[in-house]
């Protein structure tokens, strides 16, 4: 079983901190090589994400979004 709940890191981010972090244009390259990709390829590339950004605040909050978006779209609970 994949273990979502890993991609929680916030309670809350303010909406123009989100903003500026999916805007990044190395995590829009990274987010459009998931469409059309299992779950399992979306949570390795999320899990390699925040590896190869060392946990950044800004990585766990693109990573947390993207997980909020496929809850949102009913793909994961």
């Amino acid at each position: 079983m994949i273990k979502w709940y890993k991609f929680e890191f916030f309670d809350w981010i303010p909406t123009v901190i989100r903003s500026q972090s999916v805007k990044d244009e190395d995590w829009q390259i990274i987010r459009k090589s998931m469409l059309n990709t299992d779950l399992e390829f979306k949570y390795e590339t999320l899990q390699n994400w925040l590896e190869k950004n060392k946990y950044s605040d800004k990585s766990k909050i693109q990573t947390q979004n993207y997980m909020q978006a496929l809850k949102r779209g009913g793909l994961i609970e």
